[in-house]
């Protein structure tokens, strides 16, 4: 299933260069950025490198598996900061 989406021209210029680099199509490359982010997304404690690894691997598997549950983030407090996760609070609701 392929979709159009609108992408600043930064980004399309930054996926250029990486996917001439990287050999992708410009396609390709920015699949591979959703697939890591999502991946980072959803693994907050596993390492960009390691995160590489088991694509390269192709042993994604055990991670995108259903079965295994994964932590949902629900709480977000206001801190002077700004806005961060509170992982405490999330999975103590």
């Amino acid at each position: 299933m392929s979709a159009s989406v609108k992408l600043s021209d930064e980004t399309i210029e930054s996926a250029r260069q990486q996917a001439q680099i990287f050999q992708r199509t410009l396609g390709g490359q920015v699949d591979y950025w959703a697939k890591i982010g999502r991946l980072a997304e959803m693994y907050p404690g596993l390492t960009f490198d390691y995160l590489q690894k088991l694509m390269r691997e192709n042993r994604l598997q055990h991670l995108t598996n259903p079965s295994i549950p994964t932590k949902q983030f629900n709480a977000i407090k206001l801190k002077t900061a700004g806005y961060r996760f509170d992982r405490e609070d999330a999975n103590a609701r």
